[in-house]
């Protein structure tokens, strides 16, 4: 907290985290409100997610090229705009209703990539760097256990249009005072070779990427399948509250597990983190009770904030310095895919048969992605031997 920026690095990301963690819930309250279905509040989520995860990458390589000033303010004011066309087309048409979506998710910045890119180029301590990263999952936890949280609140009290406009409230103040205090003005783009090798092609970063993937089908269908399951009980203006439980172990347990010096690879703390997620959110399915399963739903987070804190940390190990705007918006990507066809998925699971059901779905989505890591953790055993060579060298 002594560094150079950290309260504008953390109080300006942690706002714009706000809505990165309400508006998914807001789109789902809004459209199952207005629309009176799940399926097309969940397609509405996905082209909003899909959208964000397709375009995210690409603004993060102009940041890092031109700087985050100048990418972050203009991205932000459109994405203000694009959430109140949203807003007002709600009722007129299902085709502008998509199409917003998408330029909502398209635009909305990617905050955990730019504070975190901020402090991989400004700290060279690791154990202080391991710190910060930590507090900055910590931060995206926080916000995932206010932002849903806030929505049904608002949701409740105001109508369903007053979480989306709350959360551009949060968008513009953490966006610009993000962009208006960034010391990063670019510069990178002539570092050639960085900047000509494609991410994909550097060892491990594919199967990584497959498992955020999979990581995502479980965030994308938790707050449809919880929203789902609050409605058919009859406690709907509970659902965001129940929804804003999900990462408050993992905001506890990530920060304890920042702060211990591991001597454990990234990658097999990721694949372990992965194991006791799926443990831990398999056991909702034996309790499937509206009195406990505000405890289930905080045993099934604890272990997210360690994946995620591995994941990033194994990025960071990857790639150049000059591309990491681009690789942590990558890594988001992918769980913005995941959380798109977890979303779409769950959507009709719930409606073709119950809420209860969308937590089977959410398990096997947990054990896909430790699968996947464990499998890609063996088969690129020797490339990664070799990325360590060099680095050493």
């Amino acid at each position: 907290m002594r560094k150079p920026h950290a309260t504008s690095t953390f109080g300006f990301g942690a706002l714009g985290r706000v809505p990165m963690a309400m508006n998914t819930v807001a789109i789902v309250f809004l459209v199952s409100d207005v629309r009176d279905s799940f399926a097309i509040a969940g397609i509405t989520s996905a082209f909003y997610t899909l959208a964000g995860a397709v375009v995210s990458p690409r603004i993060g390589k102009l940041a890092d090229q031109f700087g985050t000033r100048s990418v972050l303010l203009p991205v932000t004011l459109i994405n203000a705009v694009a959430t109140l066309g949203l807003l007002y087309v709600i009722d007129n048409s299902i085709v502008a209703l998509f199409a917003l979506a998408a330029l909502c998710g398209a635009t909305f910045p990617n905050f955990g990539s730019y504070t975190r890119t901020r402090w991989s180029r400004s700290i060279k301590d690791e154990k202080e760097l391991s710190s910060a990263l930590s507090l900055e999952s910590v931060f995206d936890e926080t916000a995932f256990v206010v932002g849903p949280a806030l929505a049904g609140f608002l949701f409740s009290l105001y109508g369903s249009q007053s979480p989306l406009l709350a959360g551009i409230v949060f968008l513009v103040i953490g966006g610009i005072g993000l962009a208006i205090t960034s010391t990063d003005h670019g510069g990178f783009a002539k570092v050639e070779d960085d900047h000509g090798r494609g991410i994909l092609a550097i060892p491990y970063v594919k199967s990584l990427l497959l498992s955020l993937v999979a990581m995502g089908l479980l965030f994308g269908s938790n707050f449809v399948v919880i929203i789902a399951v609050a409605k058919e009980g009859g406690r709907a203006s509970d659902g965001g509250l129940w929804v804003g439980l999900y990462p408050l172990g993992s905001a506890v347990s990530g920060l304890i597990y920042g702060f211990i010096h591991w001597k454990i690879s990234s990658t097999v703390r990721y694949s372990v983190s992965l194991a006791v997620m799926t443990v831990c959110t398999s056991g909702i399915l034996f309790f499937q009770d509206l009195d406990t399963i505000a405890f289930w739903i905080i045993v099934s987070g604890i272990a997210i904030g360690p994946a995620l804190i591995s994941a990033n940390a194994f990025m960071k190990e990857l790639v150049p310095l000059s591309r990491l705007n681009e690789s942590f918006a990558l890594l988001g990507a992918a769980i913005s895919i995941g959380i798109t066809i977890g979303s779409t998925a769950s959507g009709f699971i719930v409606e073709e048969f119950d809420g209860w059901t969308g937590f089977y779905f959410m398990t096997a989505a947990t054990a896909l992605a430790t699968l996947i890591s464990c499998f890609g953790l063996g088969f690129h055993k020797e490339e990664r031997d070799e990325v360590a060579d060099e680095s050493h060298s």
